[in-house]
């Protein structure tokens, strides 16, 4: 990995003032995740570049990123580059900047109470290629040799299995791979009294939501006996991913200022622990919202939430809402457009403060609050979709340039980008406004239309089922949606029709929105009917129409 440090540290540090740094932070970006995924794996050169190379030249590169994050005039796009670039960069703590690190492998491989045979793999398999040109792989060697000698208790001695799980750690902390509770507990001893209680009250929840998991299997499989428990699961839910908002925030305060040219090295060290802890609570928020939506779902999902408007009983969205705005919350606190992510989030606050009045004026209060509320969720959509529209431009033909130079499969490269969106927080605040926006959608009687690619076109109307028919100018409506059916048609799909709901981030919409394929969700079963009443029929398909398929 020594060698792909270097290069990235020439590409970084070399083109960071220039009009290229985008395109260099992007490159790197790419090619580090898939040296840390194992795609480009890491052979020895012949040279000798001990693990503190590594963590010098991962310094280096650390304070520059650093420094043009901390820029007024970095965009959007490097700043998403960047937050990709810092998970793959090895440790710069003392211990590994040290002339000789990692020496505790060189005692293990001789030790004098195993046998030869269990040293020479030590030797060869680990150690050598530790000291010479350490990666990723080093880690999976040691956890592949680990569970070997604690596989059976009593076949080796205390001491010697005890020194092996601290190479092991050693070598986590060096990838900068330990558990997000680690990495915090790491940083803790820099903390002031109110981050010190921030800390505290996040990691008891997340204690917490451990043990809850542990019996969540249990309470699903009986939902009628355990409603009150789920009930608790999602406020507690709800609660931690409140707690994680607010230490992240005082993270992300305490790097808000730029790294001065004279600070310590013990200093920038300190700052990459922080810059990772904070990185790992944007990750665990989405763990959070997937599980808060999963809950939510089985209690009643949008449904439970209508009828609950219906009765005008909203204090059931207020979980909903508050996830939502956790989940906006940590789209700004990364620098996708806080400006915007802070003002649907006071909008967010400021309608569950206010609640559903009876009337508003001479208005029926329910319809008022819900088109209030529809007004603030479009807003949060469209966030989303410009965040998926960012990505295609960005990383898509520098995936497939990288990836066929390297050699890179072909599956790795072309869902790239859709990995990158269905893996981020963004993914799930997608998932929260579909659902929010159906149950608003219900409770306000309005079409069942959702579109996820807008605009107008014509054609023979089609059912596609395994196959698309190879028909020019063709519109098609979907029963289901298994993949990759929009891209495989080539340019002879013009229009989708899907019978069923969608998140607009899903792996489908990402690609139609990719393919520029108009792309419409229906769910209302009156008007599934009289679209499959139109198959086989010429119709125009126009998103901006009360009904968007027509006879023509």
């Amino acid at each position: 990995m020594g060698t792909s440090l270097e290069v990235m540290c020439e590409l970084l540090v070399g083109n960071l003032e220039s009009g290229d740094r985008l395109e260099a932070l992007i490159f790197s970006a790419i090619y580090l995740k898939w040296i840390n995924t194992g795609q480009i794996p890491c052979f020895e050169d012949g040279g000798h570049p001990r693990p503190n190379r590594h963590a010098e030249i991962s310094r280096l590169i650390f304070r520059e990123l650093e420094r043009i994050y901390c820029m007024k005039d970095t965009s959007l796009q490097e700043v998403l580059s960047i937050r990709k670039i810092h998970p793959c960069l090895p440790s710069f703590k003392a211990e590994f900047t040290a002339s000789v690190p990692l020496t505790r492998i060189r005692d293990v491989a001789h030790w004098g109470d195993i046998p030869h045979d269990l040293k020479l793999q030590i030797k060869h398999t680990i150690q050598n290629k530790l000291h010479r040109n350490a990666g990723p792989e080093d880690l999976v060697a040691t956890e592949a040799m680990l569970a070997r000698i604690t596989r059976n208790p009593e076949e080796y001695s205390e001491a010697f299995v005890e020194q092996f799980k601290i190479i092991h750690h050693e070598l986590k902390d060096f990838s900068m791979l330990g558990n997000l509770t680690e990495q915090l507990e790491s940083i803790k001893e820099s903390f002031d009294d109110r981050s010190l209680s921030a800390l505290t009250l996040f990691l008891e929840c997340k204690e917490m939501i451990i043990i809850e998991s542990l019996i969540e299997v249990q309470r699903l499989d009986n939902l009628e006996e355990s409603k009150d428990a789920l009930d608790k699961s999602i406020d507690l839910l709800l609660k931690t991913a409140q707690s994680l908002n607010t230490l992240r925030e005082v993270i992300v305060k305490g790097l808000e200022s730029s790294l001065r040219n004279d600070v310590p090295d013990a200093t920038i060290a300190m700052r990459q622990k922080w810059r990772l802890c904070e990185i790992g609570l944007e990750d665990y928020s989405f763990l959070l919202l997937s599980r808060f939506l999963n809950a939510l779902e089985v209690v009643g999902g949008a449904q439970q939430l209508k009828e609950n408007a219906e009765s005008k009983n909203v204090s059931s969205w207020n979980g909903p809402l508050g996830s939502l705005f956790v989940g906006i919350r940590q789209l700004g606190l990364s620098g996708w457009k806080p400006e915007e992510c802070t003002a649907i989030g006071n909008e967010l606050l400021a309608w569950k403060e206010k609640g559903l009045s009876e009337k508003e004026g001479s208005e029926d209060g329910k319809a008022v609050w819900a088109l209030r509320l529809k007004a603030t969720l479009d807003r949060s959509r469209r966030l989303t979709e410009e965040y998926s529209e960012a990505l295609p431009q960005m990383f898509p033909q520098k995936v497939e340039m990288l990836g066929k130079a390297l050699g890179i499969p072909e599956n790795s490269v072309r869902t790239y980008n859709e990995a990158e969106i269905r893996a981020g927080v963004i993914f799930q605040v997608s998932k929260l406004c579909t659902l929010l926006l159906k149950a608003v959608r219900s409770t306000l009687g309005s079409q069942g239309w959702d579109v996820l690619v807008p605009g107008a076109a014509h054609g023979t109307l089609i059912q596609a089922i395994d196959r698309w028919a190879v028909v020019k100018q063709i519109l098609c409506y979907l029963k289901g949606a298994p993949g990759d059916e929009v891209t495989a048609a080539g340019n002879n799909i013009k229009g989708v029709v899907l019978l069923q709901e969608l998140p607009h981030l899903s792996h489908l919409g990402v690609r139609a929105g990719q393919e520029k394929v108009i792309f419409v969700i229906c769910e209302d079963d009156d008007k599934i009917a009289d679209i499959q009443k139109l198959n086989g029929k010429c119709v125009r398909h126009n998103t901006t129409s009360n009904f968007p398929v027509k006879d023509l």
